[in-house]
């Protein structure tokens, strides 16, 4: 069977959902939120409420979808987080991505890719918790999924959305990107990359006819690298610099001798700044 040699899928464990929001519906009027919590102080007040909806391969995905307090529609960016995490979508609060977005004046859906957080397995007659690469390579449907959930939505503006992928959730978003063209118009993917045992690169849409992926951007530290010998490493940014030569309308930023892989990247004012000034220019 393949196995992944990126540092983002770890073992296997049983995950739970991390979400402790209540009163929820699909309508946005009728929900009643609670949670999460940000930090207080001056500011808005932002609803944020769980959510769920159905791929197109019966999987039941849980998410959290984030509203600014204006009226009307909006831009909105869906989250992919990255995989094999017990935080599942949970990281883009944490990590204060989630707020500073609605901050930015976009909505915000964080989703859980299928057998995270609250989101289930296809019902194939596998054994509980058992994720396969092939699982990997449909995580874009759970995007998809998420697309049509927001067409349901008053407040989502469907000319006007994004999706930002975190290390092999930045495959996902690349996939998505190319799969639904027409329903997406921004992508970011930070430290993308994933390769089989023959160190072939995996979930980049691979069968998909036809694949367009657009509007990207890749953001990657140039000493990002997941060592394979003594000798010789895969390379995160020669992984992203590779998706970027397929991409129409790419944007390719390496950090220079910068290894801090996916969200430790955001740790610098200026990367964040960086995906902001990016969906402005392209939502």
């Amino acid at each position: 069977m393949l196995h992944a040699l990126s540092r983002a899928l770890r073992p296997w464990i049983p995950l739970v959902t991390l979400v402790f929001i209540a009163g929820c519906t699909d309508d946005d009027d009728d929900a009643n939120i609670e949670g999460p919590d940000f930090p207080t102080g001056p500011g808005r007040i932002y609803s944020v409420q769980a959510v769920d909806f159905n791929t197109v391969d019966g999987v039941s995905v849980t998410a959290s979808y984030g509203r600014i307090p204006v009226s009307g529609s909006h831009p909105v960016v869906i989250l992919v987080h990255q995989v094999g995490i017990a935080e599942a979508h949970q990281e883009w609060l944490s990590s204060g991505v989630f707020e500073a977005l609605l901050e930015e004046g976009y909505n915000v859906l964080a989703l859980d890719l299928r057998g995270h957080g609250g989101s289930s397995l296809p019902a194939d007659g596998r054994a509980d918790n058992v994720l396969l690469v092939e699982d990997l390579e449909d995580m874009h449907l759970e995007v998809r999924g998420a697309v049509t959930w927001l067409r349901t939505q008053s407040s989502a503006d469907n000319a006007r959305m994004a999706v930002i992928g975190n290390s092999i959730g930045g495959n996902v978003a690349y996939v998505s990107m190319g799969a639904f063209p027409e329903d997406l118009q921004a992508g970011i993917a930070l430290s993308p990359g994933f390769w089989d045992e023959e160190l072939q690169p995996l979930v980049i849409g691979s069968g998909i006819e036809p694949f367009t992926p657009h509007s990207i951007l890749y953001v990657v530290g140039e000493d990002d690298l997941v060592p394979i010998s003594d000798t010789e490493a895969l390379s995160y940014a020669g992984f992203a610099s590779e998706l970027a030569l397929v991409t129409d309308n790419p944007s390719l930023q390496v950090f220079t001798g910068v290894s801090s892989h996916g969200l430790a990247l955001l740790q610098a004012p200026e990367t964040l700044r960086l995906i902001l000034d990016w969906l402005q220019t392209h939502l």
